[in-house]
C-alpha cells in the first residue's frame, strides 16, 4: 500500500446523500429475502481490484502517523456534541481532518502552518474536528485541533510556544484568559470576533479555533462570547480526549493499517481524486467527522447500529445485521432536488445511482451506492461510467470477503 506516495489534494465536496427521517418498523433480519445472486464475472470493475486485501502492519512512519490520527479521532468529540449549533460539516477549505504532516496538510485559516514544524518538532500526529453553523460561510465556524506529542512535558511546552507562534503572526493579536482553564494560552483580535487556545492535557495540545463570519462582517465584537465557546468546547473535548492512550513513540512501527478488515474490503484508490483524507479504518461513530451533515446523519447510523466505517476510494459502512445496512442504505439513497436517478451499473440493478445537479462546482457530479450483508458503500466520480465500475467493484469485494 503505497501511502508515502499520498497528500492532501485540495477537497472536494461529496454530497450528503441521506437525509435524517424518523424509521418505520422493519422486518427482522432472518424475514428478509436471500441476498441476490449475481454472477461476478459478468459486472464491469473497470481496472479496479476485486478481492479483499490484508494490510497487515505499517511499513513507513508517515503511515504510522497517520493510523495514529486515525485511532485519536475515535475519541473526539463532534462539535454537535459541544453545541447543537454546530450541526454541519466544516465547509470545504478545511481539505483534511488527519493531520499528520503540517508541510503537506491545510486547515484554511485556523492555524498558520509556515512555522508549524519548526516550533513544533516533536509533533506526532492530530485530527481536526470541525463544524460550522452555515456551510456557505454565513454563520460561526467551530474546530478543536487535538495534536499529540511524545510526553506530557512537551506538550505543556508546545501549547505556549504553539500559541505565541501564531499569535506573533500579526501585532494585533491581544493575550486572553479562558475561565476555568488558567493554563490555557490564547488571543485573540479586539477588531475581530475570532480566537484561538492552545491547552495540554497529559499528551495532548488541544487548539480550540472560533471564527464568527457574521459578526466580523458586521464589525461588532463580544469577547465574552467568544472564550464562553471555548470554555464550553474544552469542556467536552478534555474529557472525551482523556480517554485516548497515545502509542509510545517506539511503538509506533507496530500499528495495525486495518481494524476488522473493513480497509481490506474497501476499494482502494488509484488516485487522490475527490478524496480529503489518507485511507483509513475507524470504529464507532468517528466516521461523522467526514460526514457534510454529521449531527442529522448521527441518528441514522445510530439506529443502524454503524460500529465500522472506512474510507478510500469508496466509503463503506458496517451495520447491526444485514436489515439495519439495507435501512441505512435506503436513507442514504432517498433524493433532493439536486439529484436524480441515473443508470445502474450493467449486472448490478440493486446498486444505485444519482447524478449531482446543483452548481457548486466543487461537488463531484456522480454517486453509486449498494447494500450487501452488514455492510453499505458509496463511490463517487465525475464519470458515470467511472462510478459504474467503482461500486460494482466494491461489490465484488464485500461479497469476496464473505
Amino acid at each position: 500500500m503505497g501511502w508515502n506516495a499520498i497528500r492532501l489534494a485540495g477537497a472536494v465536496l461529496m454530497v450528503t446523500l441521506s437525509a435524517s427521517a424518523c424509521g418505520t418498523e422493519q422486518p427482522a433480519a432472518a424475514a428478509l429475502p436471500p441476498e441476490p445472486v449475481i454472477d461476478l464475472s459478468t459486472l464491469d470493475v473497470g481496472g479496479h481490484p476485486t478481492r479483499p486485501r490484508d494490510y497487515g502492519k505499517v511499513a513507513t512512519l508517515e503511515q504510522a502517523k497517520i493510523i495514529e490520527s486515525e485511532r485519536l479521532a475515535n475519541f473526539i468529540p463532534l462539535t454537535s456534541e459541544i453545541d447543537p449549533r454546530f450541526a454541519l460539516g466544516h465547509r470545504v477549505s478545511l481539505s483534511s481532518r488527519v493531520f499528520y504532516d503540517p508541510a503537506h496538510s491545510n486547515l484554511g485559516d485556523a492555524i498558520k502552518l509556515d512555522r508549524f514544524a519548526s516550533v513544533a518538532p516533536d509533533f506526532v500526529t492530530g485530527f481536526a474536528s470541525g463544524g460550522t453553523t452555515d456551510q456557505d460561510m454565513q454563520g460561526i465556524d467551530l474546530m478543536n485541533v487535538v495534536l499529540v506529542f511524545p510526553t506530557e512535558q512537551k506538550a505543556a511546552e508546545m501549547a505556549v510556544a504553539l500559541e505565541l507562534s501564531d499569535r506573533e503572526y500579526n501585532n494585533r493579536n491581544v493575550p486572553v484568559e479562558i475561565p476555568g482553564y488558567p493554563a490555557a494560552k490564547a488571543h485573540w483580535q479586539p477588531d475581530k470576533q475570532s480566537i484561538g487556545s492552545w491547552f495540554a492535557s497529559g499528551k495532548l495540545v488541544i487548539y480550540s479555533w472560533v471564527y464568527d463570519y457574521l459578526r466580523i462582517t458586521a464589525e461588532v465584537v463580544d469577547q465574552n462570547e467568544l472564550v464562553t465557546l471555548v470554555r464550553k468546547s474544552l469542556d467536552t473535548v478534555v474529557p472525551a480526549v482523556a480517554k485516548f492512550t497515545p502509542t509510545p513513540p517506539d511503538q509506533l512501527m507496530t500499528l495495525a493499517l486495518d481494524i476488522d478488515g473493513m480497509l481490506g474490503r474497501t476499494l482502494p484508490r488509484i488516485n487522490e481524486e475527490f478524496y480529503t483524507s489518507p485511507p483509513g479504518a475507524y470504529t464507532g461513530l468517528a466516521g461523522l467527522h467526514f460526514e457534510s451533515e454529521p449531527a442529522a446523519t448521527r441518528a441514522d447510523w445510530e439506529d443502524a447500529g454503524v460500529d465500522r466505517y472506512a474510507q478510500d476510494q469508496a466509503r463503506v459502512y458496517r451495520a447491526r445485521d444485514r436489515a439495519s445496512a439495507l435501512r441505512l442504505w435506503e436513507r442514504q439513497t432517498r433524493l433532493d432536488k439536486r439529484l436524480r436517478t441515473v443508470a445502474s451499473p450493467k449486472n448490478l440493478p440493486q446498486a444505485e445511482c444519482h447524478e449531482y445537479l446543483g452548481s457548486d462546482k466543487w461537488v463531484v457530479r456522480f454517486y453509486c451506492s449498494v447494500s450487501y450483508d452488514r455492510y453499505t458503500a458509496l463511490v463517487a466520480s465525475q464519470q458515470l461510467l467511472d462510478a459504474q465500475q467503482r461500486i460494482s467493484a466494491q461489490y465484488a469485494l464485500l461479497v469476496n470477503a464473505k
